[in-house]
Order: structure tokens, then C-alpha cells, then sequence
């Protein structure tokens, strides 16, 4: 009934117009006619009939009692019930659409960023996220998320919205989080993210959504390097941790918020100020949505309480894992818990543990990226750094370290920054990713040796 149903759908007359539901259907009628499960050829009148165990035997190679008969059946048509609703729900969910901002944009920078937001491209560790930028300077979180947490869905739309011919889902690589079970509304978290790359501040020039879309897409370059250790959960949860950890940031840092006594100290009682402060803001979002609008923005509104309260209590402590405060404490303790073991000593409590480590070293990774990132990012760094220090002189305080655009000698400070901080964190992480060690060591190696030589040509000069 379920084959003639969809022949039906098929035919010349059917309202279908949409070449990936017709090629869904026909994969679904493939799934139906070529499928495993034994009991799925059996005529109903035959497993209907408690006598006829000797047929089902002879000529399905069933074997089951008169009581099994009728439950295989109907394990066979929930089976094939949960392949409808899966579609459907991805459909009503939003998971195929494209996103306006992608298709908003004329084809040549369309066709650029499906090749810039390829899953493998995004894993490469010298990505550039300012090719994004250079192409849609005002939604360079949303794209890459979108790309990132939203494969391969997000680049079979793309490919849709390009018009390939002959392209199928499981041409592309991906996550696949909509198979989590969640229920992500996945039309809601992009919206989400929309308002949360939104309220990241423009002005700031380092912490604003390019830094944010950039530590996702390093996040996910050092999760493809340690080939699947993660639980799908797990990175799902981290990848938004990554999304938010730095949103509402006022471009002055908790230092400057405490001895200012500011609103955000105050809010906080001087711990972890702003980390507090991104991670309140981003469920204040999540739940309560938007002032005055009636938008939904919690994409997971479908998981229960208990379940909830336990990812959300994730999240909030990845966001406050970035506080550098607390560096060489978390450098210690993965380096003590989980330096050098092979990966099934490692249970998952500690992988979650070595997840958020990975988040902090994105956070902090500009000065291990290639060239041109590695000095674009620093004088943005220094530029927000600056600002500060302008203010603390303003107000008479005690200028922050690295903070003073008189005193802080650009070359000095990043090998300063590398040396004692940088790179003693991603070796401990290669010890627990090897593959860290063949890509990104050798890269902090050189720009040592780079600013070193800028070091000594303004020692000259």
C-alpha cells in the first residue's frame, strides 16, 4: 500500500514540483522494496494468518511464533512511519531552507561562499575568516555557524540555491545534529544566532561577531583533528557555547569592569564579570525571546526540563572556562587528568572537560594562525587594548598591561603572549590530540621566529 501510495505521488499529475522530494520518495520507495527487514515482503494477509508459519518460514525465512507475527509487522510499519515523520519534521523545521542572508547575495559571492563554507574547508586550520567578511561584512556569525553547526544541510541549501544539478544530501559532510534527539527546532536557532551576532558590538574591533565566527570555525578545525572522540552532544553544545562566549562584550575587559565598580561588576559580584554576563544574555534570549515580540528563539524548547537545565548548565560553564583568569589552572589540570592517555582512559566527563579546554585555546588562538590572520588579529587586539588603556588613563587608574599604546611594543608583547601562555596550552593539547602537534606547533614556531624578526628591525631603526 505504502509503494502504491507513493507511485501515486509520482505521477505526472501530482502537485510535487520539488526535484528533492521526488528524489526523497523515490529513495523511501527504494528503502520499501529493497529493504533488509524480512517481515517488510510478507503479504498482510499471510502474517495475519496464525497457520501459515510454515510459509513465512519456507519462503521468507521468517521464523517467529504466532504471537511475534503480529508485533513484526507492526515494528515494520513504525519503521516506516518514523521515515515520513523524519522528513516532515526536518521540513517543518526549517533544517533544508536556505538562509536569506546566502541567497540575498548575487551568484558570484554565492558561489565564493559555498566554496569558503565547505565542511572541509572550514576544518582547515588557516582558514580566513575575513574571506567571509570580504564577501558580507555584517553577518559573518550567522554564515559560518550556519555552515558549521548546520551541516550538511546548510551546504546541500547552498548547493540548491545554486542550482547544481545531480547533488544529493549525502554528497556533503556534516554534523548532522538534527539527528540528535532533541528535537532541535532548527528554524529557532538560527534565528537565535541571527539576534545573538546581532548584539555582538561592531565598534569593538576584536571582540565583536568576526572574532566569534572565528573561534567557531577554530573550534571546529581542532574537533576534526582529533578524529571523532566527541560525543555528537557534546560538540553540538560546545559549537553553541563557542557562538555566544563573547556576546554584549563592552570592549573593556574585567579588570577595567571591576575597578570601574560598573554595572556589569556590580551585576556579577566581580566574578568572571563579562563571561557571566555572555551566558546570562544568551539564555535570557533563549527563553524569554525577544521584548514585545512574539518570535520564538528557544531551539530547545522541546527537551524536557531535567535535560534541559543539565545542557544549559553546560553551556554556561563552557562560557565562564573562557575567563583568563583561570588559564593556567585549566592548562594544569588537563595537562595532570588527561596529558598523554590513550583516549578510551579518557571517559566522558573529562572529554567534555578536554571540549572546553579546546574552546579556550580558540578563544585565545590568533597568535598560532598563519599568516595574514596572525597580524590582522593583533593589531585589532591592541587597537581594543588601547582604547582601554585611553580610559584607565582618563579616569586615573592603573593602566592594564599591554593596554598602554605608548609603552606596549607590539613585536614584545605577542612573544611575551606566545611563549608563556600560547604555546605551552597547545602543547599540553597536543599531548591529548596528536595531530595538534603536526599542524598548529610548527605554526606558533614561526610566528616566534616572525616577531622576533620585527623585534629586532625596530630595535634597528
Amino acid at each position: 500500500d505504502a509503494v502504491n501510495f507513493i507511485d501515486s505521488l509520482l505521477k505526472p499529475t501530482s502537485p510535487l514540483a520539488d526535484q528533492y522530494e521526488v528524489a526523497n520518495l523515490l529513495l523511501v520507495k527504494r528503502c520499501l522494496i529493497m529493504g533488509t527487514e524480512k517481515e517488510l515482503h510478507v503479504p498482510d494477509n499471510l502474517t495475519k494468518n496464525p497457520t501459515s508459519k510454515y510459509i513465512m518460514k519456507e519462503f521468507a525465512g521468517v521464523n517467529v511464533s504466532n504471537d511475534q507475527m503480529s508485533a513484526s509487522v507492526l515494528a515494520s510499519s513504525e519503521n516506516l512511519k518514523r521515515i515520513f515523520q523524519s522528513k516532515v519534521q526536518h521540513e517543518e523545521a526549517g533544517i533544508l531552507n536556505c538562509l536569506p542572508e546566502f541567497a540575498s547575495l548575487d551568484v558570484s559571492q554565492q558561489t565564493t561562499l559555498f566554496e569558503l563554507l565547505s565542511f572541509s574547508n572550514l576544518r582547515q586550520w588557516d582558514f580566513n575568516i575575513f574571506d567571509v567578511t570580504a564577501i558580507d561584512e555584517a553577518n559573518p556569525l550567522l554564515l559560518v555557524a550556519w555552515a558549521v553547526i548546520g551541516s550538511p544541510y546548510s551546504q546541500f541549501a547552498m548547493a540548491k540555491q545554486l542550482e547544481r544539478k545531480n547533488v544529493e544530501l549525502s554528497h556533503f559532510e556534516g554534523y548532522n545534529f538534527a539527528d540528535l534527539d532533541l528535537e532541535i527546532e532548527i528554524g529557532a536557532l538560527f534565528d537565535y544566532l541571527r539576534v545573538i551576532q546581532r548584539d555582538y558590538k561592531r565598534d569593538n574591533p576584536y571582540h565583536n561577531a568576526i572574532h566569534a565566527a572565528d573561534v567557531i570555525q577554530t573550534l571546529h578545525s581542532l574537533i576534526q583533528m582529533s578524529d571523532d572522540r566527541f560525543e555528537k552532544e557534546q560538540i553540538f553544545l560546545i559549537l553553541v557555547a563557542a557562538a555566544v562566549h563573547d556576546v554584549k562584550h563592552p570592549g573593556m575587559n574585567n579588570t577595567f569592569q571591576v575597578n570601574t565598580f560598573s554595572n556589569l561588576a556590580l551585576s556579577h559580584n566581580d566574578a568572571s564579570v563579562l563571561e557571566n554576563e555572555h551566558s546570562a544574555h544568551a539564555f535570557k534570549l533563549m527563553v524569554q525571546g525577544l521584548p514585545d515580540k512574539d518570535d520564538n528563539l528557544n531551539f530547545l524548547c522541546h527537551v524536557p526540563a531535567p535535560k534541559f537545565a543539565e545542557m544549559r548548565k553546560r553551556i554556561i560553564e563552557a562560557v565562564l572556562h573562557t575567563d583568563m583568569s583561570q588559564h593556567f589552572s585549566k592548562v594544569n589540570d588537563i595537562k595532570s587528568r588527561a596529558g598523554g592517555k590513550p583516549w578510551d582512559k579518557i571517559d566522558s566527563k573529562l572529554r567534555w572537560d578536554v571540549l572546553m579546554y579546546m574552546l579556550h585555546l580558540a578563544d585565545i588562538s590568533n597568535p598560532a594562525k598563519n599568516s595574514p590572520m596572525l597580524e590582522l588579529w593583533t593589531d585589532r587586539c591592541l587597537d581594543e587594548f588601547f582604547a582601554q588603556g585611553d580610559q584607565e588613563r582618563k579616569l586615573g587608574l592603573t593602566i592594564s598591561p599591554n593596554c598602554d599604546r605608548n609603552e606596549t611594543k607590539k613585536p614584545e608583547s605577542q612573544i611575551g603572549f606566545i611563549n608563556f601562555v600560547v604555546k605551552p596550552s597547545y602543547v599540553v593539547l597536543a599531548e591529548v590530540i596528536p595531530a595538534v602537534g603536526e599542524h598548529i606547533l610548527p605554526v606558533i614556531e614561526r610566528n616566534l621566529l616572525y616577531w622576533d624578526g620585527q623585534k629586532g628591525r625596530e630595535e634597528t631603526a
